[in-house]
């Protein structure tokens, strides 16, 4: 004969190994650190706050059955929870188990519901809270039924709503008076729970949603086989060239908010020069934030010291590093520049972006499209979708969140029409391998799909340039030169004389940039072009910049033309020849003076040949906080399957259990205890008492006499 189930502790000791470890799994925080035994641990898994952290990673289903446990009687079968939901016993049997699992229900004939949830939960699925002066269930059925005949449309309407009922009305002096809705002290009217249960025929809930609502939409049509993978890479690239304007922070960096943040004005201007939304610009950089490739020293954004080793990563790589930040980010970026609750605009790259679970909800958003690979999802239907796998999350944020995963997506080339991409798919297999396992994945799947690198242009007598194709690294500096015509399968450029003098202006090389065409063209390189480029350096003085104190060589009359100007100031220059001039200051510096001067500069190397312009950063990028707690709760530190060991040890009496743990273990199965309370002279108060919770240190208890007390644990002893 099978041993009655007399508290959590009895249950959670017939749990199978493998279903220890499920819950220590899903409720990490009660092996933080293991506790001695299986009675510890039941009185952990009771505690409100663990409990109430249950309760968010709980499905629809699951959290209609602990709403209607707090409703109906303790210790109802599982045939009458069934019921209260709208379901037959054998359709809640998935969803019972889980929560019996998770130590959020104990029993099996008959089911109670822990104490902080039974407690805690006081308008579970809308109901009202229970009051001395509710009347019997008998008596609320005998209201209902007398007002069935002139009342049902009314009453058909009351009964899924919630408790809380406004009018004042004839309509609403007729409720009260017949006692269908009652005022509270505060005038505000509701329905008392016996009531609104017989409206609903005593169901607390009107139907069981036992399966998750798959995304819906019209079927993906591909007119060109592939044309959706080459769309993907595509935008992956283009991710990577707008995360490569992070180098333009070096000479012109965008400002920090008082509160932390970039301000909206310098988003626009950034989006403007990049050719790019509001939007777009805005994911690349939060990812960027993320992965630690931008900070800001309290006045300025500038790249970072993790920039510096990106900047030299293939670009298939750079792509798996910048995805990856955002899909295991805690931050939205589609929330910059929506109103806080102060109604103040949030700023990008702050904590105002910030959102507890969204790393979770992002991932469970992309495994619900997984599932319908052929369909381009609606955004409703994927927020069913995740309302039904998050349903404590209010509906304004699922909202909020799907949008901005389809707007995210899309930009990073893992999302295209409410489907996957072949890109995406992959990052989805890898959502829960390690980092640097998941990278190598994600970049291999991009290299794969990516065709190789164009390393020829077609230059035509018009001034125009066609890459055909992706362009390869060593032509990405056309894009400093030229004005975009058109991007696509081709990227098409145009050589204009504002475009030549602005990258004349930047220190750019013409020479450089003739031999780079000279190599790269398959035709001669048209006359008009070379004219464009010569006539343009013609006008531009020269200054050529080291790394030396910082030394800078020009023609006298150029440094003179310097040193005459009032920006060459801050570099107090110090010439050594007619020629030579060196300055204290750092060269990134130097170069942004001379160019504030009217002049062209260019960084040369200690052999005195061009070198490119990057700068070593050193400041610490991502955000200033780093993400020690997330609403999952703090992560298991040790395997699931060593820390039931470690509780099996201890339940045997292997280990010798503290205060804390034999208290835990009184709690966890509503034993008495006699306990002794060290008073403020040193003797020892001794009471009779049963263990109610222990939370932050103290200890509640129920003396024989019903009153309760509270004590430190550290004055407590055990007889």
């Amino acid at each position: 004969m099978t041993a009655v189930i007399r508290s959590l502790a009895d249950s959670l000791r017939r749990f199978g190994d493998d279903r220890l470890e499920a819950l220590l799994v899903a409720r990490p925080d009660l092996a933080s650190p293991p506790p001695r035994g299986v009675g510890p641990l039941a009185a952990r898994a009771a505690g409100p706050t663990s409990a109430r952290r249950a309760l968010d990673a709980l499905t629809l289903p699951e959290l209609h059955l602990i709403e209607a446990l707090a409703v109906i009687p303790d210790g109802s079968s599982p045939a009458q929870l069934a019921a209260a939901v709208g379901a037959g016993p054998e359709e809640i049997t998935g969803a019972l188990e889980r929560v019996i699992t998770l130590a959020l229900v104990w029993g099996e004939d008959e089911l109670h519901l822990i104490r902080p949830l039974r407690e805690g939960l006081r308008t579970p699925a809308g109901l009202a809270a229970p009051d001395p002066a509710d009347p019997a269930p008998e008596e609320a059925a005998q209201i209902i039924e007398r007002s069935r005949e002139d009342l049902s449309s009314v009453l058909e309407t009351l009964a899924w709503g919630p408790s809380a009922v406004a009018g004042s009305g004839k309509l609403a002096t007729q409720l009260i008076a017949r006692g269908i809705v009652v005022a509270g002290d505060d005038g505000q009217l509701r329905i008392p729970r016996p009531v609104q249960l017989a409206l609903r025929g005593g169901r607390v809930h009107a139907a069981h949603h036992a399966r998750r609502p798959l995304p819906e939409g019209e079927a993906l049509i591909e007119t060109v086989p592939g044309s959706r993978t080459a769309q993907a890479v595509e935008l992956a690239f283009e991710a990577l060239r707008l995360a490569a304007t992070v180098r333009s922070f070096d000479d012109d960096p965008p400002g920090v908010l008082r509160r932390g943040g970039l301000p909206q004005r310098d988003l626009r201007r950034l989006a403007e020069r990049a050719g790019t939304p509001v939007s777009t610009l805005a994911t690349i950089l939060q990812a960027a934030w993320q992965a630690g490739l931008i900070g800001h020293d309290g006045q300025e954004w500038h790249p970072t010291r993790d920039w510096d080793e990106h900047a030299l990563l293939p670009a298939e790589q750079r792509w798996a590093e910048l995805v990856l930040a955002w899909a295991r980010g805690h931050h939205v970026a589609s929330l910059a520049g929506t109103a806080d609750p102060t109604g103040a605009p949030r700023p990008l790259l702050s904590d105002q972006t910030r959102r507890e679970g969204v790393r979770t909800r992002r991932g469970a958003l992309l495994r619900a499209l997984q599932t319908t690979p052929s369909l381009s999802a609606t955004e409703e239907s994927l927020a069913r979708s995740l309302a039904w796998a998050f349903p404590r999350v209010p509906a304004e944020v699922i909202r909020e969140e799907t949008a901005a995963l389809l707007t995210e997506g899309r930009v990073l080339g893992v999302i295209e029409d409410g489907a996957l991409t072949a890109l995406g798919q992959e990052l989805v297999a890898v959502l829960e391998e390690p980092a640097p396992t998941a990278h190598e994945r994600l970049a291999a799947c991009l290299l794969q799909l990516a065709p190789p690198p164009v390393t020829e242009v077609l230059l035509d007598a018009d001034l125009t340039a066609v890459v055909p194709g992706r362009p390869a690294p060593e032509l990405l500096v056309l894009l400093d030169w030229t004005e975009v015509i058109s991007r696509g399968g081709a990227l098409t450029l145009r050589f204009t004389p504002a475009a030549v003098r602005r990258a004349i202006g930047e220190g750019r090389d013409a020479d450089a940039l003739l031999a780079l065409l000279e190599k790269a063209s398959r035709s001669p390189i048209p006359q008009a072009l070379t004219y464009l480029l010569r006539d343009e350096q013609r006008r531009h003085g020269r200054i050529r910049v080291g790394r030396a104190s910082t030394v800078l060589t020009a023609e006298a009359e150029v440094l003179d033309l310097l040193q005459a100007s009032p920006e060459a100031t801050a570099l107090q220059l110090r010439r050594l020849a007619p020629t030579v001039a060196v300055t204290l200051t750092d060269p990134g510096f130097a170069l942004q003076v001379a160019r504030e001067a009217g002049l062209a500069p260019q960084a040369v190397g200690p052999d005195g040949a061009p070198a490119p312009e990057a700068l070593t950063h050193s400041l610490r990028g991502g955000p200033v906080e780093p993400d020690l707690v997330t609403v999952e709760g703090p992560e298991l530190r040790i395997p699931a399957a060593e820390a039931v060991a470690r509780i099996r040890a201890a339940d045997a009496g292997e280990q010798e259990k503290s205060l804390t743990d034999r208290l835990l273990e009184a709690i966890a199965e509503g034993r008495e205890l006699r306990l002794g309370v060290v008073d403020g002279r040193g003797g020892i108060e001794t009471h009779q008492v049963v263990p109610l919770s222990l939370e932050g240190g103290r200890l509640r208890a129920r003396q024989a006499d019903g009153t309760e007390l509270s004590v430190l644990v550290h004055r407590v002893t055990l007889g």
